[in-house]
């Protein structure tokens, strides 16, 4: 249980700004419509958007907010630009792959997906008078350079969740695909073009729109929204976490995260990965939501540091998440492709390196790690290909080795290795970014939450698994103990992961009262595994708290930094950085 009375762990961290002024409906946008057309005298309205938006919900209410102000205008769409459903799954057909669940990532455009003749006839439409004319839909900002540009963003998680229950459509579509297939559709295509819309916009957009609900938008202005995020680079920050179920997921996060128990479960937190989190910036009393990749965008090198930028461009290349098995079952077993299968194949820069650190766990739990010195490898494929042909159960323990796992362990996991958590575990993962390449070997002949037999990938794994990587390897090399680098009279650091094969190296900063620390130029990012909250103060004495759980970022931006303890029992929090 939590060593708390109470839920201490924050869902929806904000962060607060002066500069900030929230709008919330679209009356309020609407009015800030027309204030912009008075200021500039634009005569074009570009309205662009993420996927998840829902466009006719949307325009139509923000048409009748406008047209209720005597804001007279003509009203255009992308919509009509597409190809035909048919047509833009052949182009896509290559990326997609016939795989339920990997693809390859789309390098290509939105106007790869368009009509030419459409998009002429669109432009020629757009040129016919002087009216004031709004042009909105996916792409809007590619064919219009002037007047002035809003930008709605939608959330992720939300966007999956609109998917989910058959509410919006992948880009260009209009069918309604089964959402494994859609998830797939936004990770590998939509996402990838238009976050490429999304970035070049950044700098020209007039007005940003949070559509988490497309029927009551929140808007701040675009000079506010750039503002704050440069504002945000200089400080520590959280992004905010989200949470899903799973077939092999627990309750612990449930009872201590006060999350909604209407769920089965909550396997994961998406506690900090780049792709999928959001930023909560406030006013004082509302809130709008952004992608977290506008901040890396925009303030790339104050963020990550110039070092990490040269490597990783804009890209954050470390993730946190929770894996909860506490009063659930094993993960399945499985393993991650090395870098070059994973570039070869995916077109991901970099491959799906992990580590396991036990933040509770009950006294029977372990972690399976690698294979037993007697493993037969071809004996282990003949298991997996006869329980996914022929729904013959095996047993891992009879091919793959386990350790015990106790509270503050910590297990390495680079690419190759064939790894799960067992039952009874909360995992805090520490890891490189790319999440979604696990090649399933084994997954005990499990249904989805959906009812559908979960898939394995027997070719993709059997092809990247390290067959030196045996229980005495494992021992010596993957089950690190800590290492002391430098102590004071009640704190200590200690080194608790740092091998060749893991571009990204695990501190842990242990404390009484205080630390002093500092980032040395490189982002750092920091979870409170043991304790009940301490605060972060920085060199100009901002502060800002953490609690027990939570994850949060210390950009470069900020050299030093002091971690004190305010809670009455000791404090314990773990530090990844790359090396």
């Amino acid at each position: 249980m939590s060593p708390h009375n109470e839920y201490t762990y924050r869902t929806h961290p904000i962060h607060h700004f002066s500069a900030l002024t929230i709008q919330i409906g679209q009356q309020s946008l609407a009015t800030l419509i027309q204030e912009q057309v008075q200021i500039t005298g634009q005569k074009f309205i570009v309205i662009d958007g993420f996927v998840g938006i829902q466009w006719e919900l949307f325009i139509a209410g923000l048409q009748a907010a406008c047209e209720g102000l005597g804001l007279k205008a003509r009203w255009l769409s992308t919509e009509g630009c597409f190809l035909s459903e048919e047509a833009i799954q052949q182009k896509l057909e290559s990326y997609l792959t016939a795989d339920p669940v990997f693809g390859q990532i789309f390098h290509g455009t939105l106007a790869d997906l368009w009509d030419p003749e459409q998009v002429t006839l669109l432009k020629e439409r757009l040129a016919e008078t002087d009216d004031i004319t709004v042009l909105s839909g996916f792409g809007a900002s590619l064919l219009v350079s002037n007047g002035f540009q809003i930008y709605v963003d939608v959330p992720k998680d939300r966007g999956q969740e609109l998917a989910g229950d058959g509410r919006v459509c992948n880009v260009g579509l209009h069918k309604k695909y089964p959402y494994g297939e859609t998830y797939k559709h936004l990770y590998f295509i939509d996402w990838q073009m238009l976050n490429r819309i999304k970035r070049q916009a950044l700098s020209k957009i007039t007005i940003f729109v949070d559509g988490t609900d497309s029927a009551e938008p929140r808007s701040i202005l675009g000079t506010a929204f750039r503002a704050v995020l440069h504002e945000l680079s200089q400080q520590p920050f959280r992004v905010k976490p989200w949470f899903a179920p799973g077939v092999w997921g627990g309750q612990w996060m449930k009872e201590n995260f006060g999350l909604p128990p209407e769920k089965p479960n909550y396997a994961w937190s998406f506690e900090l990965i780049a792709p999928e989190n959001g930023l909560l910036l406030g006013d004082g009393t509302e809130a709008v939501e952004c992608s977290f990749d506008y901040l890396l965008w925009q303030e790339t090198d104050a963020v990550l540091g110039k070092p990490v930028a040269a490597r990783y461009g804009s890209y954050f290349p470390i993730r946190f998440d929770y894996l909860d098995t506490m009063g659930g079952t094993n993960l399945s077993c499985q393993v991650h492709p090395r870098v070059d299968y994973i570039r070869n194949e995916f077109g991901e820069p970099f491959t799906q390196d992990e580590t396991y650190y036990i933040v509770t766990c009950d006294e029977d739990a372990r972690v399976y790690l690698g294979l037993h010195e007697e493993t037969d490898i071809e004996r282990f494929k003949a298991d997996a290909y006869n329980a996914r042909e022929r729904k013959v159960p095996f047993e891992i323990d009879t091919h793959v080795n386990s350790q015990p796992a106790k509270p503050h362990d910590l297990f390495l996991i680079p690419s190759g290795t064939v790894h799960c958590s067992g039952a009874n575990n909360l995992v805090l993962e520490i890891s490189a970014t790319p999440y979604i390449y696990t090649f399933k070997i084994y997954d005990y002949l499990r249904s989805d939450l959906a009812g559908n037999l979960r898939h394995t990938h027997l070719e993709h794994a059997f092809a990247n698994i390290d067959e030196t990587r045996r229980t005495s390897w494992v021992r010596e090399n993957l089950c690190p103990q800590p290492l002391a680098l430098r102590s004071g009279e009640d704190w200590t650091e200690y080194s608790i992961g740092n091998i060749d094969e893991l571009f990204f190296g695990i501190h842990r900063l242990e404390f009484s009262n205080a630390i002093h620390d500092q980032t040395a130029g490189k982002f750092v990012a920091l979870n409170l595994v043991e304790g009940e909250r301490c605060e972060i103060v920085t060199a100009n004495n901002e502060t800002i708290e953490l609690r027990f759980a939570e994850s949060i970022i210390v950009p470069a931006s900020v050299a030093e930094y002091t971690l004190r303890n305010l809670g009455e029992k000791p404090c314990k929090v773990v530090k990844a950085y790359v090396k």
